[in-house]
């Protein structure tokens, strides 16, 4: 009888060679640098707080906890360092699934290891599966299920969550496709939350409810042994006809590994990926803002409909403006965590150059095709005083694969990132431990230099 795709992708997990490349394991090394990174950014963030307050009586556990002291249990863990990985927006993206696989992973994996005793080797290959995970499922629903409203992060980003923390309890074939079943039943997440409190909490959303359905399934716990394919499965439900389907999946897996295949978005700037090809754009043109008559932003309609937000109010909106970053790059000619507070969207200069901004879809660029098929790019416009127009078109965005981060930035990102939650000598010797992450035999190696 020819198997589904939840009995393919949960077979390829839990019996995938783990002799995976050394391009693969840097890339998955430089993710959980980054992660840690943005986490420390993120953890005094008011949806963090919150997060930890709610979760406070949930009971004491080892398990690190981002702007914590003490510990907590793991799915509490993994839910708080979730939603501060994704808390300002500076967590990495995958391109198929259209979403932030390690805000989800990165945690998850990592409260799981504190418990069960796994080293920084274990944890790389567990995140390399999940990786697989959420890309093949997003050439599998993507654009379709991204442009009719799921925030990818957490309804893929459960089961690839799921899968790694299987992968990491050394599940079988078939209590992997129960944990990869039960992530199903953990999953969701509209888009409509962008620029709320509740985005960064879909990834924490992700990374507990990944690691529950893991740990679940482990027990004996049992749900549906087709859950993607067939009549209200995934794919009917969540993107239907309009997507790609699962043809082909066997073949696909590993075939190359999607890390080598697609690599990870290390971002350069903490907002939404969709303003990152304008800004590189716009700092291209090297524009003096006073000389800036008009500029006029074409993006696909994928971006325009996560840019909802014209005339930020909070630094969350803000994040997802695209006439606001356009507006504070011409200011502060480039973006940083400083751009992104109350202070800097209530600047006058700010709100007088957003009128001179206007954002339209591009029409040549198609939301209707696969994921695989599908190619962002953003065209700026600019007109000067004394009537000349400049143009720049941006295709790759700095901190994409194809003009990744050098390893000096990403450390020079996660030093700035830790400047308020560390002393700077703590700061620094985590640094050098995530360098050479690969090697470490324990978590608590880098978590005890992480803690508040």
């Amino acid at each position: 009888m020819t198997q589904g795709p939840t009995a393919i992708l949960a077979t390829w997990c839990a019996e995938a060679p783990r002799d995976w490349s050394a391009a693969c394991r840097d890339g998955a090394r430089r993710a959980v640098l980054d992660t840690l990174a943005v986490m420390l950014a993120g953890q005094s963030e008011p949806a963090v707080a919150a997060v930890r307050r709610g979760s406070a009586g949930w009971g004491s556990g080892g398990c690190f906890v981002v702007g914590a002291a003490g510990g907590m249990p793991a799915p509490a863990a993994a839910l708080i360092n979730g939603t501060a990985a994704h808390a300002i927006d500076y967590d990495d993206v995958l391109e198929p699934s259209m979403s932030h696989p390690s805000a989800a992973l990165v945690p998850a994996l990592l409260a799981l290891a504190e418990t069960t005793g796994a080293g920084a080797a274990e944890l790389l290959d567990a995140y390399l599966v999940g990786f697989e995970v959420m890309a093949r499922l997003g050439e599998a629903m993507n654009l379709e299920h991204y442009r009719r409203g799921w925030h990818t992060t957490l309804s893929l980003g459960s089961p690839g969550v799921a899968a790694a923390c299987g992968r990491l309890l050394g599940l079988d074939a078939r209590r992997m496709a129960m944990a990869l079943s039960l992530s199903t039943s953990m999953a969701g997440g509209s888009k409509r939350q962008f620029g709320t409190a509740a985005k960064p909490l879909h990834a924490g959303l992700a990374a507990k409810n990944g690691m529950i359905a893991a740990q679940l399934a482990a027990a004996g716990l049992e749900g549906i042994e087709e859950a993607f394919d067939g009549k209200w499965g995934y794919l009917e439900m969540m993107a239907g006809d309009a997507a790609p389907g699962f043809a082909g999946l066997a073949d696909r897996l590993g075939a190359p590994p999607a890390m080598e295949q697609y690599g990870v978005w290390l971002k350069a700037y903490p907002c939404c990926a969709s303003t990152h090809r304008p800004v590189d754009a716009l700092r291209r043109l090297r524009t003096d803002a006073a000389d800036v008559v008009r500029i006029e932003a074409l993006v696909s309609g994928i971006a325009a409909a996560n840019l909802r937000y014209r005339v930020p109010t909070t630094p969350s909106e803000a994040r997802f403006s695209l006439p606001y970053c356009l507006a504070a790059t011409l200011e502060d000619g480039s973006l940083s965590m400083a751009s992104f507070t109350e202070a800097a969207i209530a600047r006058s200069s700010i709100a007088a150059m957003i009128e001179r901004i206007e954002m339209r879809v591009d029409p040549e660029l198609r939301s209707d095709l696969p994921v695989t098929e599908s190619s962002e790019r953003a065209t700026l416009l600019v007109s000067l005083a004394g009537g000349d127009t400049r143009r720049e078109v941006r295709v790759v965005p700095h901190g994409h694969p194809d003009d990744p981060l050098g390893e000096d930035e990403l450390g020079a990102k996660f030093l700035d990132c830790a400047r308020d939650a560390l002393p700077p000598e703590r700061a620094a010797a985590a640094l050098e431990r995530l360098q050479r992450f690969e090697k470490l035999n324990r978590m608590e190696e880098v978590t005890t230099l992480l803690r508040a």
